[in-house]
């Protein structure tokens, strides 16, 4: 059952924002009606996760995580998502403002109003920058394992 909300400009009150900055993992909502689909709300762990502040964040679309590396699979997923009204999770390589790589597993959710229309994109950010890493040594290791034994 999708999460149906109505829009206006009291949908995130103190109390719920108080909630989601002790959320681990980044949360932010994106504005479909607005040029570009801008973030209008980062949580704390969005800050903390990517170095960039609410003043960096909240009028700007997401994709400038990705910096200059925009050749990403999961970009045009995303986009497709959106064109149709649909869920979906990734993994993009994205950049701190300090310019150092995380990969980041974003589940994006559409909140629809009571006439089904998106009135916000929701977007829950994963750091699973050990995880990659760990699975690109295992692979590694692998590799060397497999030349070793092939000699």
């Amino acid at each position: 059952m999708p999460f149906i909300v109505e829009k206006d400009s009291g949908l995130i009150p103190q109390i719920l924002s108080a909630i989601l900055d002790e959320c681990v993992n980044g949360v932010t909502l994106a504005d479909p009606d607005l040029e570009g689909s801008p973030i209008v709300y980062a949580n704390k762990a969005f800050e903390r996760l990517t170095g960039y502040n609410q003043e960096e964040t909240v009028g700007y679309n997401c994709r400038f995580l990705q910096g200059e590396d925009r050749d990403q699979e999961a970009r045009y997923q995303i986009a497709e998502a959106m064109k149709n009204h649909e869920g979906v999770e990734v993994t993009l390589r994205n950049y701190k403002k300090d310019g150092t790589l995380f990969h980041n597993r974003l589940k994006i959710t559409p909140l629809f109003d009571k006439k089904h229309r998106v009135i916000y994109y929701l977007g829950v950010q994963y750091d699973i920058t050990n995880q990659v890493n760990a699975s690109n040594e295992i692979k590694e290791l692998n590799d060397l394992l497999n030349a070793s034994q092939n000699k």
